[in-house]
């Protein structure tokens, strides 16, 4: 299986490249946050073409033998791609095109139960919208907190707050610019949380405690 590719840019169709890698043309589908990320790549014969760094979803069943590869400018974008066709009835591709926005953006509109936002999105109608949601909206702490500025070397996610205040802190910038909660809100959700569970010392831990409360109180009334 194929899970990398490093070759050079020979030509940009409308939503998928051909990247030669050792004398070999791969086709390979790009997301729209892929295709805006090599928006200045070239396309060239020679050794003028752009090299291109690829990480590749490979995607082959027994109802579509000929394999179609998947590429994404970062491991995080795949991982969220791959949390994204666990939903029910959201294939390869039709989770492919409808990354059409940052991860980040994206996870916080599904944390926020944004189904208006979502069906804003290529191929997400509102069936698909209510599965995202019902799925994944306590899976994607760890997107909403992705840095989009961050160097493509570089941790995908903000490191963890050295201290109970910094946690505190980051946790509620997401709850109230991100997600949309009211500044008091956000600050009730973190305190209860906390006071659940106070040995959490990551975001990640924080966020999966608030979402873990609110469905089980949701599952009650």
């Amino acid at each position: 299986m194929i899970a990398t590719l490093h070759g050079r840019l020979r030509r940009r169709l409308e939503d998928r490249i051909i990247l030669e890698v050792g004398g070999v043309g791969y086709e390979v589908f790009l997301p729209p946050i892929a295709l805006r990320a090599l928006e200045g790549a070239h396309a060239e014969d020679g050794d003028k073409a752009s090299e291109l760094a690829l990480v590749i979803y490979y995607h082959a069943t027994r109802d579509q033998p000929r394999p179609v590869l998947i590429g994404f400018t970062s491991d995080l974008d795949k991982e969220f791609f791959e949390r994204l066709i666990t939903v029910k009835d959201i294939g390869p591709m039709v989770a492919a095109r409808a990354l059409a926005a940052p991860v980040a953006e994206l996870a916080a509109a599904i944390a926020r139960q944004d189904e208006k936002y979502l069906r804003g999105l290529p191929g997400i109608g509102p069936q698909k919208a209510k599965n995202i949601v019902a799925q994944l909206q306590a899976k994607v702490a760890k997107f909403a907190l992705a840095r989009e500025d961050a160097p493509a070397d570089a941790p995908a996610t903000s490191p963890a707050p050295p201290d109970a205040e910094g946690l505190r802190e980051l946790v509620w910038e997401v709850l109230t610019k991100q997600l949309g909660h009211r500044p008091s809100e956000a600050s009730q959700l973190i305190t209860d949380a906390l006071r659940r569970r106070p040995t959490v010392t990551t975001p990640e831990e924080l966020f999966d405690e608030i979402y873990r409360s609110q469905a089980a109180a949701k599952a009650r009334t």
